[in-house]
């Protein structure tokens, strides 16, 4: 996706290399940064040349019109995802780390018949001997996105045929 932004620099900036400065100033403005209706920005993949500045009356700072391409992530409500358990919970549940986003899988939307293992904080299968951990990889469906101070808060489960522990064979 396309994008355009204003990227100011100041007079102290100036120098031979003005592309690099107006580069790395974009990169810094815009990468990991979240949008609603966009999702979060992972990567800069291209980006345009710089063009005419206009000077900034009273500061003399630069404004430079940058248009550039992104790789985008957004979830979707009903997605199915892989991540890696980063937390495990007493309280039940567990929170999955998907690129930028933390989602929430409680207790109740995990698949049946796990029980809390307190002594090793990890979910035991009951009858399976599968083991849910910290840095295990799962499979799950996104349940519900809500949006909050610039980030997604997502909620997922794992109480669909396929979801769950992916097991490296």
């Amino acid at each position: 996706m396309q994008f355009l932004k204003d990227v100011i620099v100041s007079p102290s900036d100036l120098s031979k290399d003005l592309k690099k400065i107006i580069r790395v100033k974009l990169l810094e403005q815009v990468t990991g940064t979240c949008n609603p209706q966009y999702g979060y920005i992972i990567k800069v993949i291209n980006i345009g040349e710089a063009g005419n500045g206009i000077i900034m009356e009273g500061s003399g700072d630069i404004i430079f019109k940058m248009e550039y391409k992104v790789v985008l992530m957004r979830p979707f409500k009903g997605e199915i995802c892989d991540g890696i358990i980063d937390t495990v919970f007493e309280e039940g549940g567990i929170h999955v780390k998907v690129g930028p986003m933390i989602v929430h899988i409680a207790k109740d939307d995990m698949q049946p018949n796990y029980i809390l293992d307190r002594k090793n904080l990890c979910y035991v299968h009951e009858k399976d001997d599968i083991e849910l951990k910290k840095g295990d990889k799962v499979r799950f469906r996104f349940k519900e996105i809500q949006f909050d101070k610039n980030e997604f808060k997502p909620m997922g489960t794992m109480r669909d045929n396929y979801l769950g522990k992916i097991r490296d064979n």
